[in-house]
């Protein structure tokens, strides 16, 4: 088997209380072998980089997410900027606007471009949060030509086969997660049918979508059955295409 990438879970989620670390070697144990966590707020950003400098299989991906988007100012800007020189960081993120929850969209908007930018000047990619402003985070994708240039994921994709098309033309990868897993999913399952392989990477979002980090394989089972193919080529395919995006390059599948 393959080594499985989790490209989205939040090993440092509050109610964890700390010990995220106590559930590697559970989902190892299945076959996970990076663990991708994203960043939420600034004061959680010490906090990531040391569970990753702790564990070889943690990288991260700090960036402040649109619901705390007042907490941005010089000096997170700087503290971020600052962070990116550490070899565990793989990303920028999650970033982008979320029209549900947070500061007004405009103020976001401001957050989510800094933040952009410096993941241009750093080349490196970004993870991405939208939710009720799609079309505003792909005009700026558009006009600022992220995916061409650094690439990035569409965390916890779940929109229509023109958004995921818009996406992948744009360079972006789609985060398929445990939406993939419900009754009544129907969007998302004909995507993993007919999208091509190198469209997907795999995420649980732990602990806000998946009951445990094992919930990853769950997922991977999910997209070879749909896709009608084997678990093996499944988690080659996705394990790939993460791979790639992140620099991953000892887990690159022939």
């Amino acid at each position: 088997m393959s080594f499985l990438i989790d490209t989205h879970i939040h090993l440092d989620a509050l109610e964890l209380e700390g010990k995220g670390s106590v559930l590697l070697p559970a989902a190892r144990s299945v076959g996970i072998s990076r663990f991708v966590i994203p960043g939420v707020r600034v004061n959680g950003w010490p906090g990531m980089l040391m569970l990753a400098e702790n564990y070889p299989d943690v990288f991260i991906a700090p960036g402040l997410h649109p619901a705390y988007a007042d907490q941005w100012n010089l000096t997170a800007e700087s503290q971020l900027t600052a962070l990116l020189h550490g070899d565990k960081v793989v990303a920028i993120g999650e970033i982008g606007l979320d029209g549900a929850v947070g500061p007004a969209l405009g103020e976001q908007e401001k957050v989510f471009r800094s933040q952009l930018e410096i993941a241009l000047a750093a080349k490196i990619p970004v993870l991405l949060h939208v939710r009720q402003a799609t079309g505003r985070v792909l005009s700026i994708l558009r006009e600022m030509q992220i995916g061409q240039k650094i690439g990035g994921i569409w965390h916890g994709f779940s929109g229509s086969f023109q958004v995921a098309q818009d996406l992948i033309d744009l360079g972006f990868k789609l985060g398929v997660g445990p939406i993939l897993l419900r009754d009544n999913a129907r969007k998302l399952p004909e995507l993993v049918k007919t999208l091509p392989g190198s469209a997907f990477v795999l995420e649980t979002d732990y602990p806000d979508m998946a009951e445990s980090p094992q919930s990853l394989l769950q997922v991977a089972q999910k997209v070879a059955e749909l896709r009608d193919s084997s678990l093996e080529e499944a988690v080659r395919m996705t394990t790939q295409n993460a791979s790639w995006l992140f620099g991953f390059k000892e887990l690159f599948c022939e």
